[in-house]
């Protein structure tokens, strides 16, 4: 599948998209970059586009970047970007990127050029059927993001620590963040129980990422009038969920069978993970732009 992307100024094959180590400098070496992520659906509609947009655009704030587009100039980006393309032999994931260039400072952390966009188009990546079916196995490893509701690669070296540890290394299918006896959140997706028949996920305090597919699930919880909260979840919570499960944009829903080793429930997929997988991808079907 040949794609194409947006890179600074133009639309390139997204194989030739790169960043310049002395160009992009304090986007490589100093991680001023943000950036979200997400798929297409029903023939290359982007999903959740304006959640996603309006994301970036805070983190962007939040990183005090130079930005010379508004929320409608990406907007319309993503949608050109997606239009070069071809979706007759499926979907395709993308990235909108901010990307900071050379600093102009003595300490070689500032800048006061506007950053680098990009929209980089890549094949869907597609998880076992196995992973949905069976359910998959969490490893809990301690730590805790700096400026977790960033969305940012300096954020993610725990990430890359934990994933080699105990996924590339370990017996284990996913990693999740704890905070002495606090669960936070996955890697790269939120975290939620199921416990007394209600839907629990850790609250959005300033230290795990405001997904944008949780921020969905929540609201599809909300319209079917499915009973959840946003609480704290202790490592002992587990012995009494009936059932666990993730969620990320290229994901959707997986469910989890055990954490750590122990089983979580009766160690088999849930009617509630069920349920909201099967209400969540009708939603996809159903997006339009």
């Amino acid at each position: 599948m040949s794609l194409i992307s947006f890179s600074r100024d133009k639309f390139i094959p997204s194989d030739e998209v790169s960043l310049s180590v002395r160009g992009n400098y304090l986007s490589i070496t100093r991680g001023y970059q943000v950036f979200t992520f997400f798929k297409t659906a029903n023939n290359g509609t982007p999903v959740f586009l304006n959640d996603h947009v309006d994301r970036i655009m805070e983190n962007a704030q939040a990183m005090k970047m130079n930005l010379s587009y508004s929320k409608q100039d990406i907007k319309g980006l993503v949608i050109q970007t997606l239009e070069k393309n071809d979706f007759s032999n499926g979907e395709c994931n993308v990235m909108i990127i901010f990307a900071g260039k050379a600093p102009d400072d003595i300490s070689g952390l500032v800048s006061s050029q506007e950053v680098d966009l990009f929209i980089v188009t890549s094949p869907i990546k597609h998880y076992p059927k196995e992973f949905y079916t069976n359910g998959i196995s969490l490893g809990l490893y301690e730590f805790e993001r700096i400026d977790a509701e960033v969305k940012t690669p300096y954020t993610y070296y725990g990430g890359i620590k934990a994933h080699r540890s105990l996924v590339h290394e370990g017996p284990f299918d996913e990693a999740l963040y704890t905070s002495k006896d606090e669960i936070l959140e996955g890697t790269t997706f939120s975290f939620f129980i199921v416990k007394n028949e209600s839907v629990i996920t850790p609250k959005l305090d300033g230290r795990i990422l405001g997904s944008v597919t949780r921020k969905n699930l929540l609201r599809i919880m909300d319209v079917h009038n499915i009973e959840h909260s946003e609480s704290v979840i202790l490592i002992d919570d587990l012995k009494n969920s009936s059932e666990a499960f993730i969620a990320s944009a290229n994901r959707d829903l997986i469910p989890v069978v055990s954490v750590d080793g122990n089983e979580v429930g009766d160690g088999k997929t849930g009617p509630v993970y069920k349920k909201l997988m099967s209400l969540y991808q009708q939603e996809i079907l159903n997006i339009s732009t």
